[in-house]
């Protein structure tokens, strides 16, 4: 993998074209602001700890919604890299910000620079967040999964987990089983000893505790990455669950 071109934009408040063709592979990392974006098809809007990845001669269409800080890297790799090693394109996210906040220092810190030393570094850079994406993705993936027999609650438990970050509709992946609402909820209950509303809260929560204790994102920002609608609704299934708020459980577990 080579870095073609690194270029540190400090407070863009607009794109000069909104929108461009690449001739290589393209991420745009955010430090700081919002603004929207469509590659492919897929739509969203990126903030902090996003990255939005664009392939080559694929449109990236792009509008700030607040002025934009972020890092601009064009490189170049092979199919090997791109299958193994980049996250999907479109929007991908970072949840260790302490280690991603880290590796921006040191591009600021580098981004007047493009003589060969430099270069590698900054390779090297980037090479540290499409490994931080795909080690924190394998950790997700080594979730501790309860066991049982029945093949269909095991494909729901995975599926649970792979969409706790989204607004999940109980109702439709029962339909996505072939099972009514409540003959998934009984089957469930009786693989899991509890319900699939319990089973993804869980997952949830274990997330949420762990983005208060490991990064410095805020509430809203978290209950963005756990599938809650805001912060105030993450803040009040944490305390009835937990006990205690999450700015205390914050408090206690950051060192």
């Amino acid at each position: 993998m080579d870095l073609l071109n690194h270029i540190y934009w400090k407070k863009k408040a607009a794109f000069a074209l909104a929108e461009d063709i690449y001739d290589a592979w393209v991420v745009f990392a955010v430090e700081e602001g919002v603004f929207r974006y469509e590659i492919g098809g897929q739509t969203g809007e990126a903030g902090f700890a996003d990255l939005v990845l664009c392939p080559p001669h694929v449109p990236f269409c792009r509008e700030t919604i607040t002025p934009l800080t972020f890092h601009y890297m064009q490189f170049s790799c092979d199919a090997a890299e791109d299958e193994c090693l980049l996250p999907p394109i479109g929007k991908s996210q970072i949840n260790d910000t302490k280690r991603l906040a880290s590796t921006y220092a040191y591009l600021r810190q580098a981004s007047e620079e493009n003589d060969a030393v430099t270069t590698g570094w900054k390779t090297h850079l980037m090479m540290d967040l499409w490994q931080l994406y795909q080690w924190e993705q394998r950790q997700s993936s080594l979730m501790e999964r309860k066991f049982t027999e029945d093949a269909l609650m095991a494909e729901a438990a995975v599926l649970l987990e792979e969409w706790a970050g989204e607004a999940v509709s109980l109702r439709a992946l029962a339909e996505r089983l072939a099972l009514s609402p409540v003959q998934f909820t009984r089957r469930f209950r009786e693989a899991f000893q509890e319900t699939p509303s319990d089973y993804l809260k869980a997952i949830r929560l274990k997330k949420a505790k762990a983005l208060l204790t490991d990064s410095r994102l805020t509430l809203t920002q978290i209950a963005e990455r756990c599938g809650y609608e805001n912060g105030f609704y993450l803040s009040r299934v944490f305390s009835s669950t937990i006990g205690i708020s999450p700015s205390e459980y914050r408090r206690r577990h950051q060192v």
